[in-house]
């Protein structure tokens, strides 16, 4: 190996201190497969076939630098550069020496709001605890959670700066471990909406807080599981409408008390509207689009008790096409596989409206393969997926249907080789 201009104190082993700014570059020869155990941070191959591993510096004068290996697949030389862009300003924060070091991470507190940490869901920004009943066993229990980084010290201090817990629900003014737990018996039936700080010394975290406590049983709230409506990361996406055809989409709630909601953030596609009040268990979005795309907006309202209602949604306009079996590049036969050795093959489709539906019916799947869905939930089983057993020559028909009962079929075959 030859080096040229190596920048100072980085020696050809092991961790040393970066102490001269400037661009350096190390010229790297290798027969072979060799290993350089000392790496710079940002570098490019020039020639040849070789492989650089090279992680970012992510530091300065005076940070230690570490060592990584450079291997060298085929014979080459690289020209590989050092970009130690560090400022006098920097180099004068080294020369101070580790005194003026700050620790990482910085110090802070957070107030999580996670099924994980609390049982809580973050909605609009408030962290919606889970509810309580005056009816007995009303006996409640839920978790301000308080998470810490870096040297964050071991009690924290919490304080409803805002609001009020319900009545009968009483919290600690101090955390050891992992947050403060509110309990007690609630006594008023309600939605109650509260802000906690919590306080470690200069540091500061604050977030808004609900727990809505009814007469016996669970809160009303708007749910997502209508035919054709998937949740997915919260958002409650709702069928497809299809562009210039009279569509429905319903928003159901747990209750059957009738209420009012309103869209309170994004849009509803062009055509579409939804009433200001709504009786029985729920309303719905409906009409006729008239344009095309993917549509967010959430919807908040209460019910006729009282009890908060907020959902985001998402629904699609798309375009009025007839729906169709897309083949692959290779036709309706299929590129072949082999024995023993795994493989997925994916269905495609154009128009309609999802969601999608995909199914065998005639013929079989080559033994060891079955039906699965590849990642959208709204495009179920659309994958053909397993390990073949059997060699051999298979031929079946795979059906798609959309939402709207919209079908098409395709007829395929693949060779399983032994």
């Amino acid at each position: 190996m030859t080096t040229a201009v190596r920048p100072a104190d980085i020696p050809d082993q092991g961790h040393e201190v970066l102490t001269r700014a400037g661009t350096f570059t190390i010229t790297i020869g290798a027969t072979g497969e060799s290993c350089v155990p000392w790496t710079p941070a940002v570098a490019r191959e020039s020639a040849g076939h070789g492989r650089a591993l090279m992680p970012s510096l992510g530091n300065s004068l005076g940070n230690r630098f570490g060592s990584e290996e450079i291997v060298m697949r085929h014979a080459t030389r690289a020209a590989l550069t050092l970009a130690a862009a560090v400022s006098a300003a920097a180099l004068a924060v080294a020369a101070a020496g580790p005194a003026s070091a700050k620790p990482y991470p910085p110090p802070s507190i957070h107030l999580p709001c996670t099924a994980a940490a609390n049982g809580g869901t973050l909605k609009g920004g408030v962290c919606v605890l889970p509810s309580g009943q005056t009816t007995a066993p009303n006996n409640y229990s839920a978790t301000v959670a308080v998470s810490k980084a870096g040297s964050a010290g071991a009690a924290v201090t919490v304080a409803v700066t805002a609001g009020s817990l319900p009545p009968g629900l009483t919290m600690p003014a101090q955390s050891s471990g992992s947050g403060v737990v509110i309990t007690g018996n609630p006594t008023q039936a309600g939605t109650f909406n509260f802000t906690v700080k919590a306080t470690d010394g200069s540091l500061r975290a604050t977030l808004a807080y609900q727990i809505t406590v009814t007469v016996q049983g669970p809160p009303d709230q708007l749910l997502c599981d209508s035919a054709g409506d998937f949740l997915i990361g919260g958002v409650c996406v709702l069928p497809d409408a299809i562009t210039g055809q009279g569509y429905t989409g319903q928003l159901v709630t747990s209750h059957d008390v009738g209420g009012t909601l309103g869209v309170v953030a994004g849009a509803l596609p062009a055509g579409l509207s939804l009433p200001a009040t709504f009786a029985g268990s729920g309303t719905a979005v409906s009409g006729t689009p008239t344009g095309q795309g993917a549509f967010a907006f959430t919807v908040q309202g209460a019910d006729a008790q009282g009890q908060p209602l907020y959902q985001p949604y998402q629904v699609s306009a798309d375009p009025d096409e007839t729906l169709t079996v897309v083949l692959p590049a290779s036709g309706p036969t299929l590129y072949p596989g082999t024995v023993g050795q795994a493989f997925g093959l994916n269905f495609f489709l154009s128009g309609g409206a999802a969601p999608y539906a995909w199914t065998v019916i005639q013929g079989q799947l080559p033994a060891g393969m079955h039906l699965q869905t590849f990642s959208d939930p709204r495009d179920a089983d659309n994958e053909m997926a397993g390990t073949p057993t059997t060699a051999g020559t298979y031929a079946w028909t795979m059906r798609v249907t959309d939402f709207y009962g919209h079908q098409a079929t395709q007829s395929f075959s693949i060779t399983i080789q032994g």
